[in-house]
Protein backbone atom coordinates (compact mmCIF):
# COMPACT_ATOMS: atom_id res chain seq x y z
CA UNK A 1 0.00 0.00 0.00
CA UNK A 2 1.65 3.63 -0.79
CA UNK A 3 1.47 5.25 2.46
CA UNK A 4 2.30 8.55 1.01
CA UNK A 5 -1.04 8.37 -1.11
CA UNK A 6 -2.71 7.94 1.91
CA UNK A 7 -1.32 10.93 3.84
CA UNK A 8 -2.49 12.99 0.90
CA UNK A 9 -5.98 11.91 0.90
CA UNK A 10 -6.25 12.49 4.41
CA UNK A 11 -5.04 16.31 4.16
CA UNK A 12 -7.10 17.01 1.06
CA UNK A 13 -10.21 15.35 3.07
CA UNK A 14 -8.95 17.30 6.25
CA UNK A 15 -9.02 20.83 4.31
CA UNK A 16 -12.17 20.50 2.89
CA UNK A 17 -13.61 19.67 6.29
CA UNK A 18 -12.35 22.97 7.04
CA UNK A 19 -13.84 24.85 4.21
CA UNK A 20 -17.38 23.42 4.50
CA UNK A 21 -17.10 23.81 8.30
CA UNK A 22 -15.99 27.80 8.17
CA UNK A 23 -19.51 28.34 5.67
CA UNK A 24 -21.58 26.52 8.08
CA UNK A 25 -20.66 28.34 11.63
CA UNK A 26 -19.53 31.59 9.65
CA UNK A 27 -21.44 34.80 11.60
CA UNK A 28 -23.04 31.96 14.36
CA UNK A 29 -22.19 33.18 17.96
CA UNK A 30 -20.65 30.65 20.09
CA UNK A 31 -22.41 29.19 22.82
CA UNK A 32 -21.15 27.20 25.81
CA UNK A 33 -23.02 25.19 27.69
CA UNK A 34 -22.29 23.09 31.24
CA UNK A 35 -24.51 20.77 32.57
CA UNK A 36 -26.70 19.26 34.22
CA UNK A 37 -28.19 18.34 31.10
CA UNK A 38 -32.01 17.11 30.39
CA UNK A 39 -31.71 12.76 30.32
CA UNK A 40 -32.04 12.44 26.28
CA UNK A 41 -34.42 9.70 25.23
CA UNK A 42 -33.35 6.57 24.02
CA UNK A 43 -32.72 6.94 20.21
CA UNK A 44 -31.79 10.70 20.46
CA UNK A 45 -27.82 11.58 20.03
CA UNK A 46 -27.42 8.59 18.11
CA UNK A 47 -24.35 8.29 15.38
CA UNK A 48 -23.61 5.91 12.96
CA UNK A 49 -19.99 5.55 10.98
CA UNK A 50 -18.15 3.46 8.40
CA UNK A 51 -14.43 4.08 7.92
CA UNK A 52 -11.29 2.52 5.96
CA UNK A 53 -7.56 2.46 6.44
CA UNK A 54 -4.67 0.25 7.57
CA UNK A 55 -4.25 -2.18 9.71
CA UNK A 56 -0.65 -3.40 11.44
CA UNK A 57 -0.24 -6.87 12.93
CA UNK A 58 2.39 -7.04 15.43
CA UNK A 59 3.07 -10.53 15.99
CA UNK A 60 6.03 -12.60 17.07
CA UNK A 61 8.83 -12.63 13.85
CA UNK A 62 6.49 -10.04 12.47
CA UNK A 63 9.94 -7.75 12.45
CA UNK A 64 10.60 -9.76 9.14
CA UNK A 65 8.69 -7.89 7.44
CA UNK A 66 8.67 -3.81 6.87
CA UNK A 67 6.26 -1.94 8.06
CA UNK A 68 4.77 -1.40 4.40
CA UNK A 69 4.92 -5.12 3.63
CA UNK A 70 2.61 -6.19 6.94
CA UNK A 71 0.12 -2.95 5.72
CA UNK A 72 -3.20 -4.16 4.81
CA UNK A 73 -6.58 -2.24 4.38
CA UNK A 74 -9.25 -2.22 7.31
CA UNK A 75 -12.65 -1.35 7.00
CA UNK A 76 -15.07 -1.04 10.04
CA UNK A 77 -19.07 -0.10 10.57
CA UNK A 78 -20.10 1.13 14.18
CA UNK A 79 -23.40 2.48 15.83
CA UNK A 80 -22.94 4.52 18.80
CA UNK A 81 -25.02 6.90 21.42
CA UNK A 82 -23.43 9.92 23.22
CA UNK A 83 -25.67 9.81 26.57
CA UNK A 84 -23.81 12.80 27.39
CA UNK A 85 -22.10 15.27 25.95
CA UNK A 86 -18.98 13.61 27.41
CA UNK A 87 -19.67 10.02 27.56
CA UNK A 88 -20.80 7.72 25.18
CA UNK A 89 -21.14 3.81 24.19
CA UNK A 90 -20.26 2.22 20.79
CA UNK A 91 -20.79 -1.07 19.06
CA UNK A 92 -19.03 -1.65 16.31
CA UNK A 93 -17.78 -4.61 13.75
CA UNK A 94 -13.63 -4.17 12.34
CA UNK A 95 -12.40 -6.24 9.32
CA UNK A 96 -10.13 -6.05 6.57
CA UNK A 97 -6.64 -8.06 6.72
CA UNK A 98 -3.24 -8.21 8.33
CA UNK A 99 -0.81 -9.86 7.56
CA UNK A 100 2.34 -11.76 9.69
CA UNK A 101 5.24 -13.91 9.34
CA UNK A 102 6.10 -17.19 10.34
CA UNK A 103 9.67 -18.04 10.90
CA UNK A 104 11.06 -22.07 11.43
CA UNK A 105 14.20 -23.25 10.46
CA UNK A 106 12.26 -26.54 8.48
CA UNK A 107 10.76 -24.17 5.88
CA UNK A 108 12.84 -22.85 3.40
CA UNK A 109 11.93 -21.04 -0.40
CA UNK A 110 11.97 -24.87 -1.73
CA UNK A 111 9.52 -26.26 0.57
CA UNK A 112 6.38 -27.63 -1.27
CA UNK A 113 2.93 -25.14 -1.32
CA UNK A 114 0.40 -26.10 1.53
CA UNK A 115 -3.37 -26.32 1.38
CA UNK A 116 -5.12 -22.96 2.79
CA UNK A 117 -4.68 -19.28 1.69
CA UNK A 118 -3.16 -18.00 4.61
CA UNK A 119 0.45 -18.20 3.40
CA UNK A 120 1.70 -16.98 -0.14
CA UNK A 121 4.23 -19.83 -1.32
CA UNK A 122 7.55 -19.74 -1.29
CA UNK A 123 8.12 -18.09 -4.53
CA UNK A 124 8.12 -14.59 -1.83
CA UNK A 125 11.49 -15.28 -1.33
CA UNK A 126 11.93 -15.81 2.31
CA UNK A 127 14.12 -17.80 3.61
CA UNK A 128 13.28 -19.87 6.34
CA UNK A 129 9.47 -18.89 6.75
CA UNK A 130 6.25 -17.59 4.90
CA UNK A 131 4.53 -14.57 4.98
CA UNK A 132 1.34 -15.09 6.95
CA UNK A 133 -2.08 -13.39 5.79
CA UNK A 134 -5.19 -12.83 7.94
CA UNK A 135 -8.90 -12.14 7.72
CA UNK A 136 -9.58 -10.48 11.44
CA UNK A 137 -13.15 -9.47 12.42
CA UNK A 138 -13.28 -7.83 15.66
CA UNK A 139 -16.52 -7.37 17.08
CA UNK A 140 -15.92 -4.25 19.88
CA UNK A 141 -17.79 -2.70 22.60
CA UNK A 142 -16.44 0.83 23.18
CA UNK A 143 -16.47 3.48 26.08
CA UNK A 144 -15.59 7.18 24.99
CA UNK A 145 -15.53 10.26 26.64
CA UNK A 146 -15.31 13.44 24.79
CA UNK A 147 -12.45 15.70 26.46
CA UNK A 148 -13.23 18.66 24.06
CA UNK A 149 -16.91 19.02 26.14
CA UNK A 150 -15.34 17.82 29.86
CA UNK A 151 -12.09 20.57 29.36
CA UNK A 152 -14.51 23.47 27.20
CA UNK A 153 -17.98 22.96 27.63
CA UNK A 154 -20.27 21.48 25.46
CA UNK A 155 -20.86 23.59 22.48
CA UNK A 156 -22.47 22.73 18.91
CA UNK A 157 -19.98 24.98 16.55
CA UNK A 158 -16.92 23.30 17.82
CA UNK A 159 -14.99 22.36 14.56
CA UNK A 160 -12.43 19.50 16.28
CA UNK A 161 -13.58 17.05 18.91
CA UNK A 162 -11.25 14.39 20.72
CA UNK A 163 -12.91 11.72 22.25
CA UNK A 164 -10.46 8.74 23.97
CA UNK A 165 -11.66 5.26 24.63
CA UNK A 166 -11.63 1.87 25.72
CA UNK A 167 -12.82 -1.21 24.39
CA UNK A 168 -13.40 -4.65 24.96
CA UNK A 169 -15.09 -7.88 22.54
CA UNK A 170 -13.36 -10.93 20.56
CA UNK A 171 -11.34 -11.11 17.29
CA UNK A 172 -11.93 -14.26 14.73
CA UNK A 173 -9.73 -15.41 12.76
CA UNK A 174 -11.62 -16.67 9.57
CA UNK A 175 -9.02 -17.61 7.14
CA UNK A 176 -8.99 -21.53 6.65
CA UNK A 177 -6.55 -24.15 6.48
CA UNK A 178 -3.60 -25.91 7.82
CA UNK A 179 0.08 -25.83 7.45
CA UNK A 180 1.99 -28.83 8.43
CA UNK A 181 3.77 -27.15 11.90
CA UNK A 182 0.73 -25.73 13.40
CA UNK A 183 -3.46 -25.50 12.68
CA UNK A 184 -4.43 -21.54 12.30
CA UNK A 185 -7.67 -19.91 12.48
CA UNK A 186 -9.42 -19.50 16.62
CA UNK A 187 -11.22 -16.50 18.52
CA UNK A 188 -9.67 -14.66 21.02
CA UNK A 189 -10.52 -11.67 23.51
CA UNK A 190 -9.31 -8.32 22.92
CA UNK A 191 -8.52 -5.70 24.94
CA UNK A 192 -8.24 -1.88 22.87
CA UNK A 193 -7.61 1.79 23.60
CA UNK A 194 -8.08 4.24 21.41
CA UNK A 195 -8.51 8.01 19.85
CA UNK A 196 -11.46 8.77 18.06
CA UNK A 197 -11.43 12.33 16.64
CA UNK A 198 -14.36 14.16 14.78
CA UNK A 199 -14.22 16.71 12.31
CA UNK A 200 -17.49 18.69 11.60
CA UNK A 201 -18.90 19.13 8.49
CA UNK A 202 -22.27 20.09 10.13
CA UNK A 203 -24.81 19.23 12.27
CA UNK A 204 -25.47 15.82 10.69
CA UNK A 205 -22.19 14.65 9.46
CA UNK A 206 -18.81 14.33 10.91
CA UNK A 207 -15.38 13.67 9.17
CA UNK A 208 -13.62 10.68 11.58
CA UNK A 209 -10.30 9.46 12.15
CA UNK A 210 -9.72 6.48 14.02
CA UNK A 211 -6.30 5.42 15.83
CA UNK A 212 -6.42 2.50 17.64
CA UNK A 213 -4.49 -0.56 19.43
CA UNK A 214 -5.87 -3.81 20.54
CA UNK A 215 -4.26 -6.50 22.23
CA UNK A 216 -5.16 -10.24 22.84
CA UNK A 217 -3.83 -13.63 23.07
CA UNK A 218 -0.79 -14.72 20.41
CA UNK A 219 -2.94 -17.93 19.73
CA UNK A 220 -4.87 -15.73 17.24
CA UNK A 221 -2.21 -16.29 14.19
CA UNK A 222 -1.38 -19.49 15.52
CA UNK A 223 2.46 -18.84 16.13
CA UNK A 224 2.30 -19.64 19.80
CA UNK A 225 5.72 -19.82 20.92
CA UNK A 226 7.25 -17.20 22.65
CA UNK A 227 5.37 -13.40 23.95
CA UNK A 228 1.87 -14.60 25.37
CA UNK A 229 0.16 -11.77 23.68
CA UNK A 230 -0.10 -9.96 20.29
CA UNK A 231 -0.84 -6.65 19.04
CA UNK A 232 -2.37 -5.40 16.35
CA UNK A 233 -2.78 -1.36 15.17
CA UNK A 234 -5.67 0.39 13.23
CA UNK A 235 -5.73 3.67 11.57
CA UNK A 236 -9.06 4.50 9.80
CA UNK A 237 -10.35 7.82 8.07
CA UNK A 238 -14.43 7.62 7.61
CA UNK A 239 -17.76 9.21 7.86
CA UNK A 240 -20.31 9.54 11.29
CA UNK A 241 -23.85 10.79 10.75
CA UNK A 242 -25.79 12.24 13.39
CA UNK A 243 -29.65 11.05 13.84
CA UNK A 244 -32.13 13.29 15.07
CA UNK A 245 -32.34 14.50 18.16
CA UNK A 246 -28.38 16.11 17.51
CA UNK A 247 -28.20 18.43 20.47
CA UNK A 248 -28.21 18.32 24.85
CA UNK A 249 -30.12 20.94 26.52
CA UNK A 250 -29.78 22.34 30.08
CA UNK A 251 -31.47 21.14 32.63
CA UNK A 252 -34.44 23.43 33.60
CA UNK A 253 -36.26 21.45 35.49
CA UNK A 254 -37.81 22.45 38.95
CA UNK A 255 -35.99 21.57 42.03
CA UNK A 256 -37.61 21.22 45.53
CA UNK A 257 -36.01 23.57 48.04
CA UNK A 258 -38.35 22.59 50.88
CA UNK A 259 -35.73 20.73 52.66
CA UNK A 260 -33.06 23.91 52.25
CA UNK A 261 -35.45 26.38 53.42
CA UNK A 262 -36.55 24.24 56.65
CA UNK A 263 -32.58 23.90 57.14
CA UNK A 264 -32.03 27.68 56.72
CA UNK A 265 -34.81 28.02 59.16
CA UNK A 266 -33.89 25.63 61.65
CA UNK A 267 -30.14 27.87 61.28
CA UNK A 268 -31.78 30.79 61.82
CA UNK A 269 -33.38 29.92 65.04
CA UNK A 270 -29.90 28.80 66.14
CA UNK A 271 -28.66 31.94 65.19
CA UNK A 272 -31.26 33.97 67.16
CA UNK A 273 -30.94 31.60 70.07
CA UNK A 274 -26.74 32.77 69.88
CA UNK A 275 -27.31 36.51 69.35
CA UNK A 276 -29.64 36.40 72.34
CA UNK A 277 -26.87 34.81 74.64
CA UNK A 278 -24.13 37.13 73.13
CA UNK A 279 -26.58 40.17 74.33
CA UNK A 280 -27.39 38.67 77.77
CA UNK A 281 -23.43 38.05 77.89
CA UNK A 282 -22.52 41.76 77.24
CA UNK A 283 -25.35 42.91 79.57
CA UNK A 284 -23.44 41.37 82.14
CA UNK A 285 -20.27 42.20 81.10
CA UNK A 286 -21.61 46.00 81.09
CA UNK A 287 -22.92 45.12 84.78
CA UNK A 288 -19.73 44.56 85.63
CA UNK A 289 -17.71 47.30 84.70
CA UNK A 290 -19.90 49.44 86.11
CA UNK A 291 -19.96 48.57 89.84
CA UNK A 292 -17.05 50.76 92.07
CA UNK A 293 -13.51 49.49 91.05
CA UNK A 294 -11.15 48.58 93.92
CA UNK A 295 -10.40 51.52 96.44
CA UNK A 296 -7.02 53.00 95.33
CA UNK A 297 -5.01 55.08 98.07
CA UNK A 298 -1.78 56.84 97.20
CA UNK A 299 0.54 56.18 100.24
CA UNK A 300 4.07 58.22 99.49
CA UNK A 301 4.16 57.53 95.36
CA UNK A 302 2.98 54.01 95.79
CA UNK A 303 -0.49 52.67 95.27
CA UNK A 304 -2.14 50.04 97.68
CA UNK A 305 -4.89 48.22 96.05
CA UNK A 306 -7.74 46.84 98.61
CA UNK A 307 -7.55 42.85 98.44
CA UNK A 308 -10.27 40.54 96.81
CA UNK A 309 -12.06 37.91 97.81
CA UNK A 310 -10.25 34.90 97.63
CA UNK A 311 -11.87 31.07 97.67
CA UNK A 312 -10.42 27.48 98.28
CA UNK A 313 -13.10 24.76 96.86
CA UNK A 314 -12.51 21.50 98.43
CA UNK A 315 -13.96 17.84 97.07
CA UNK A 316 -17.06 16.58 98.72
CA UNK A 317 -16.93 15.09 102.15
CA UNK A 318 -13.01 16.17 102.04
CA UNK A 319 -11.12 18.79 104.08
CA UNK A 320 -7.45 18.46 102.76
CA UNK A 321 -5.17 20.55 101.15
CA UNK A 322 -3.97 19.90 97.86
CA UNK A 323 -0.22 21.27 97.06
CA UNK A 324 -1.38 23.54 94.51
CA UNK A 325 -3.81 25.30 97.10
CA UNK A 326 -1.26 25.45 99.70
CA UNK A 327 0.94 27.70 97.34
CA UNK A 328 -2.51 29.61 95.93
CA UNK A 329 -2.96 30.64 100.22
CA UNK A 330 0.69 31.84 100.33
CA UNK A 331 0.49 33.46 97.34
CA UNK A 332 -2.34 35.50 98.70
CA UNK A 333 -0.70 36.22 101.91
CA UNK A 334 2.13 37.47 100.68
CA UNK A 335 0.45 40.17 97.74
CA UNK A 336 -2.71 40.58 99.85
CA UNK A 337 -2.39 39.95 103.45
CA UNK A 338 1.25 41.34 104.00
CA UNK A 339 0.43 44.26 102.40
CA UNK A 340 -3.17 44.86 103.98
CA UNK A 341 -2.10 44.50 108.28
CA UNK A 342 -4.48 47.32 108.90
CA UNK A 343 -7.38 45.39 107.72
CA UNK A 344 -9.63 42.42 109.57
CA UNK A 345 -9.48 39.61 107.05
CA UNK A 346 -12.51 37.22 107.70
CA UNK A 347 -12.05 33.76 107.12
CA UNK A 348 -15.69 31.49 106.11
CA UNK A 349 -15.13 28.12 106.37
CA UNK A 350 -18.22 25.78 104.97
CA UNK A 351 -20.06 22.95 103.91
CA UNK A 352 -23.05 22.26 101.24
CA UNK A 353 -26.23 21.68 103.24
CA UNK A 354 -27.48 19.73 100.29
CA UNK A 355 -25.18 16.88 101.40
CA UNK A 356 -24.83 15.48 104.86
CA UNK A 357 -26.00 16.28 108.16
CA UNK A 358 -26.15 19.61 109.88
CA UNK A 359 -23.78 17.95 112.32
CA UNK A 360 -21.50 16.70 109.76
CA UNK A 361 -21.30 19.69 108.05
CA UNK A 362 -20.48 21.71 110.82
CA UNK A 363 -17.80 19.45 111.71
CA UNK A 364 -16.64 19.54 107.86
CA UNK A 365 -16.76 23.26 107.46
CA UNK A 366 -14.58 23.77 110.82
CA UNK A 367 -11.93 20.99 109.09
CA UNK A 368 -11.91 22.92 106.19
CA UNK A 369 -11.47 26.55 108.10
CA UNK A 370 -8.26 24.90 110.08
CA UNK A 371 -7.05 23.73 107.39
CA UNK A 372 -6.51 27.20 105.32
CA UNK A 373 -5.89 28.99 108.98
CA UNK A 374 -3.06 26.28 109.43
CA UNK A 375 -0.82 27.89 106.19
CA UNK A 376 -2.27 31.44 106.74
CA UNK A 377 -0.42 30.83 110.63
CA UNK A 378 2.58 29.27 109.06
CA UNK A 379 3.79 32.15 106.76
CA UNK A 380 4.41 33.95 110.54
CA UNK A 381 2.69 37.16 109.79
CA UNK A 382 1.13 39.42 111.90
CA UNK A 383 -2.43 39.56 110.50
CA UNK A 384 -6.26 40.39 111.66
CA UNK A 385 -8.41 37.90 111.23
CA UNK A 386 -11.80 36.57 112.24
CA UNK A 387 -12.86 33.46 111.41
CA UNK A 388 -16.19 31.76 111.20
CA UNK A 389 -17.75 28.39 110.68
CA UNK A 390 -21.13 28.23 108.52
CA UNK A 391 -21.41 24.75 108.02
CA UNK A 392 -23.87 23.72 105.79
CA UNK A 393 -24.84 26.67 103.77
CA UNK A 394 -26.39 27.51 100.21
CA UNK A 395 -24.72 31.21 100.71
CA UNK A 396 -22.20 30.73 97.90
CA UNK A 397 -24.79 29.03 95.36
CA UNK A 398 -28.09 28.02 95.34
CA UNK A 399 -27.51 26.04 92.35
CA UNK A 400 -24.19 23.87 92.11
CA UNK A 401 -22.73 22.56 95.80
CA UNK A 402 -18.85 22.60 94.50
CA UNK A 403 -19.30 26.06 95.12
CA UNK A 404 -20.84 25.64 98.76
CA UNK A 405 -17.62 23.41 99.82
CA UNK A 406 -15.42 26.53 100.58
CA UNK A 407 -13.58 28.35 102.59
CA UNK A 408 -13.30 32.43 101.19
CA UNK A 409 -11.00 34.71 103.00
CA UNK A 410 -12.78 38.21 102.68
Amino acid sequence: MNLKKLFVTVAVCALAVVSVNAQVVRGAEAQTKRGPYETNRLFDNVFVGVAGGINWYQGEQDHQLNYKDRARHSIQAYIGKWITPSVGLRLGWYGGKARGFYYNDKVTPTTPAWSGNQYVDPADNYSYGYIQKFRPHHFRGDLMWNISNVIGGYRTDRFVEFAPYVGAGFIINLAPGQHKFRKQGSHEFAGTVGLYTMFRVCSALDVTLDVNQSMFNQALDGDTRHHRREYMGSVALGLAYQFRNREFHRSHAAVDVTPLNNKIKDLNGALEDINAKNKKLQSDLDAEKAKKPAETVIVKGETKYTPAPFAVYFPLGKATLTEDQVKSIKYFVQTSMETSKDRVFEICGAADSATGSAKTNEKLGQARLDAVLNVIKACGGNYKISDKNLGGTMEFSSKDNKLNRVVVVR
